[in-house]
């Protein structure tokens, strides 16, 4: 039987050493370009292959990610540093975009190429060919796993941070901060207040005493989060997890209380065993490490329920804030001064209130030093298919995704967008006089949902699709005319050409991101909505209030809730922008009045003159003239 992959984060130098010595049996790691952890110290050309030998000596494998939204003017540079990795003998590369898999191989034949979780690949009709491996996102069920991980090679996380929304469709950070976590720069605005709680800062993820399971469940590498975690938490939890991967073949599988409480001294924000088992996976007091839970105090005394030295560091959960410090000494209740005190002692207390222990003398054996020899790197030629100019020689249209049946109705746009989950989807679509019926399907869908929908569609037959779950391109007919929604991450040439539909490209793109696409086969979001989470998550508030007293309106649909941008995206008369680069579809989402938007922009692109100085006041352009992180 061939053992399970225990893989282990490496940010840097060190945590690569911690991961390799403790247990590791592969790291994963960034270039100083294109991965999802820009913050990490990451590495480089210069040291990427004496990295990869240290690693390959100690029968560790290494795997390269470059797991981020790629633009036009970025992929010859993406080809070339994965060209360095290749030629550095890196054991397969982690990619979001599945566009670039043809190319890939063509170019590096040898090389494994890993899904990141970012894909969101949910489903097993998802999943394209060319692909050694799927990192799993983080909302699946265990059934959902095993189901995935008969006909795949799977990966899933087990440690460590979690994402509320689904990874790789997430636009808060980018849309409130312009830092995009499709670029390796999340800004983590769910770790901030709404409605003066953390509603949507996560816990930790623990599946230690889950390890049985999930090895039976099929999967091939266990995960552990963490490129910008320390060495100590890295080598601490590669040492643990090991030792229990290990017990399992052993037959002498169970899990010691100790260990667990060793890996919340390292850190944790609470542990959950997430959505893989159904668990709740927030916890809206504050968003920052607990350590392990030693006692209450109160009235002046602390009982301890955890073993307390003299320099050992606390912190005294107090309301909603937490005083830290280190313990310089003891005293017991008898007024007797000790260095140390064991579980069930009471010792005296200068404050009242939760108590964890945050530091300890824990330390971590980095094993042997990195010797960095720095060599030529060959860096073979890297062929990119050639793009064409595509213009769009259609008229100007648009495109709306209606609410409910009056909407439909009174909406004069070319396609009307309407939920196939409605009860009346069908009957709707008979009293569509002008324009084409499209329906709209969930982005979050599991394997037997892909076909449920499939065969609603079928029922409902359509004019086309606006797909929102790459699992139907798999299975819809021909027939349908398809348009795809943004959480596909359309963000250059490639991307364009190579899915089967025109897509609403991503909004993360400027004006000159957008003139610079040669395909010019696209749909452009001008107004409405902008979903910037989706999530699994239940969240009962019917909005979201941050401290700066912006609104964010929740709203639940089919399995998941979304959250929706505090200011709707807004062109008017600045559509010409768009018009002026090529661009001739348009998207208008929004609940409310959509019939009295699409009759504006009508107005506006017939070049009546239209005057926008009051209306647009509360609205955003969104991405349109300012660029992302």
């Amino acid at each position: 039987m061939k053992k399970i992959e225990l893989l282990l984060p490496a940010g840097n130098l060190d945590n690569l050493r911690a991961a390799v010595n403790n247990g590791a049996d592969a790291v994963y790691l960034g270039m100083s370009k294109f991965n999802a952890r820009m913050g990490a110290d990451n590495f480089n050309e210069n040291n990427i292959s004496s990295i990869i030998k240290y690693c390959h000596d100690r029968n560790v494998k290494v795997y390269v990610t470059f797991n981020t939204l790629i633009k036009n003017t970025e992929i010859k540079d993406w080809l070339k540093q994965i060209s360095i990795v290749n030629s550095a003998k890196a054991d397969a590369i982690i990619i979001q975009d599945v566009c670039m898999i043809e190319i890939l191989k063509k170019n590096f034949p040898k090389l494994p190429i890993h899904l990141s979780t970012q894909s969101a690949m949910m489903n097993s009709q998802s999943i394209p060919k060319g692909v050694e491996r799927v990192i799993l996102p983080r909302e699946l069920s265990i059934s959902q796993v095993k189901n995935i991980s008969k006909n795949f090679e799977t990966e899933a996380f087990v440690h460590g941070a979690l994402c509320i929304s689904y990874s790789g469709i997430c636009l808060f950070s980018s849309m409130v901060g312009d830092r995009s976590g499709n670029r390796g720069r999340c800004a983590q605005p769910c770790r901030k207040k709404y409605n003066n709680k953390y509603l949507l800062s996560t816990k930790d993820l623990c599946l230690l005493e889950k390890i049985p399971e999930l090895i039976e469940a099929g999967i091939s590498s266990l995960k552990v989060e963490g490129r910008l975690k320390s060495p100590l938490y890295v080598g601490t939890v590669a040492r643990i997890y090991r030792k229990y991967i290990d017990m399992y073949y052993d037959k002498k599988f169970k899990v010691d209380s100790k260990d667990i409480n060793t890996l919340k001294l390292v850190f944790n924000r609470e542990f959950t065993t997430g959505f893989l088992y159904n668990d709740s996976i927030v916890d809206p007091r504050q968003p920052m490490n607990r350590g392990l839970f030693i006692g209450v105090a109160k009235d002046g005394v602390l009982l301890l329920r955890e073993p307390l030295k003299v320099g050992e560091g606390v912190g005294v959960w107090i309301n909603d804030k937490v005083i830290g410090f280190k313990i310089k000494s003891i005293v017991l209740i008898d007024n007797k001064k000790v260095t140390s005190v064991k579980a069930g002692d009471k010792i005296k207390f200068n404050y009242d209130g939760p108590v964890y222990k945050t530091s300890s003398d824990l330390t971590v054996d980095l094993g042997d030093d990195i010797k960095i020899k720095k060599e030529i790197v060959q860096i073979s030629d890297v062929k990119t298919p050639e793009i064409k100019n595509k213009e769009n020689d259609d008229s100007l249209k648009l495109f709306a995704k209606v609410y409910n049946k009056k909407s439909a109705i009174a909406t004069n746009a070319d396609v009307i967008y309407y939920d196939i989950l409605k009860d009346d989807c069908a009957k709707v679509k008979e009293m569509i006089k002008q324009g084409k019926f499209f329906v709209y399907t969930p982005r979050v869908l599991s394997d037997e949902e892909v076909i449920l929908i499939k065969d609603k569609i079928d029922e409902v037959n359509p004019d086309g699709v606006l797909v929102s779950n790459p699992g139907l391109l798999k299975v819809l007919d021909k027939k349908y005319e398809i348009h795809l929604d943004y959480n596909f991450n359309v963000t250059n040439d490639i991307d364009i050409d190579s899915l089967n539909g025109i897509p609403i490209v991503s909004p993360e793109l400027t004006l000159s991101e957008i003139k610079g696409l040669k395909n010019k086969q696209l749909i452009c979001l001008v107004h409405g909505d902008s979903v910037l989470m989706t999530t699994k998550e239940p969240i009962k508030a019917p909005e979201l209030i941050d401290e700066s007293d912006r609104h964010f309106k929740v709203r639940k649909y089919h399995s998941y809730n979304e959250i929706l941008n505090c200011n709707q995206i807004g062109l008017f008369n600045k559509i010409h922008d768009l018009v002026d680069l090529g661009v001739k579809y348009f998207f208008i989402d929004t609940n409310k009045e959509p019939e009295k938007f699409v009759r504006i922009y009508k107005k506006i692109l017939s070049g009546v003159k239209f005057v926008d100085k009051k209306i647009k006041k509360g609205y955003t352009t969104g991405h349109y003239y300012r660029s992302v992180e």
